[in-house]
């Protein structure tokens, strides 16, 4: 539950200030710092393939609180009174030490955590609610990358890049969806001609590009859905590669 907690602010925070290397988050140098750094070792680690690029995923917990704090007036709308969310952060940063220190949390303290995770998730959908977004209901793919480094997203449709690739490439794509009512979301991959089609709940796909695939303009179709939903919700975004021969 600590890692939802986390991952909400951190969301949140991207949603506010955005997710660029130069997103003013009003941090000192030496802690933005600290995170570059982070961010190459993850990088060194995965040869440059399909790690998280969006620097605020390699903030410490406390400097989450930090950026809140020294950026308030800009989550005070959606966040209210900073005082009870200074509250409920320093509670679950004091939960966290505990697990860190190798100790279990008891039952009043684990349902504590649950209900200021909640909370907080609730606070943001409250806010979200009253601008009427589509966003509040429907699920979104935010951006797909590849392993050579590629990425779209829905806002660069009309400058979408297509990588090169040969029969008998392996290839991988990383699927980023966001469903606003946390519901499970599985995934699709198929080919236009219907050839490969791929469904699976994990988000990162590998596979084999096969003669079929040849050609300036092949099309991938990515779909993210949620199959415990009232209504059709579902996300399409549609790739381009070119493909040589082998």
């Amino acid at each position: 539950m600590i890692k939802q907690y986390e991952n909400t602010l951190r969301k949140l925070i991207i949603d506010v200030l955005g997710d660029a290397d130069e997103s003013d988050y009003k941090i000192p140098k030496n802690i933005s710092n600290k995170w570059f750094q982070k961010r190459t070792v993850e990088q060194d680690k995965n040869d440059g393939f399909l790690f998280e690029k969006r620097i605020i995923f390699y903030a410490d917990f406390e400097h989450l609180g930090l950026v809140i704090d020294e950026n308030w007036q800009k989550f005070a709308p959606i966040l209210g009174d900073k005082k009870r969310f200074l509250v409920f952060f320093n509670e679950v940063e004091h939960f966290k030490k505990i697990m860190n220190n190798g100790k279990d949390l008891i039952k009043s303290q684990e349902d504590l955590l649950s209900g200021i995770v909640s909370d907080l998730k609730n606070t943001i959908t409250i806010y979200n609610n009253k601008h009427n977004s589509v966003d509040d209901y429907f699920i979104t793919i935010t951006k797909i990358s590849d392993n050579l480094g590629t990425s779209w997203t829905n806002s660069n449709k009309e400058n979408q890049e297509k990588p090169i690739l040969k029969v008998g490439d392996a290839y991988e794509l990383l699927v980023e969806a966001n469903d606003p009512k946390d519901r499970e979301i599985e995934y699709q991959l198929s080919h236009f001609t219907g050839k490969l089609r791929i469904n699976q709940k994990s988000k990162r796909f590998n596979f084999k590009i096969e003669k079929e695939f040849i050609g300036q303009n092949t099309m991938l179709i990515i779909k993210a859905f949620t199959k415990n939903a009232d209504y059709v919700n579902e996300s399409i975004l549609k790739i381009y590669l070119t493909v040589l021969p082998d």
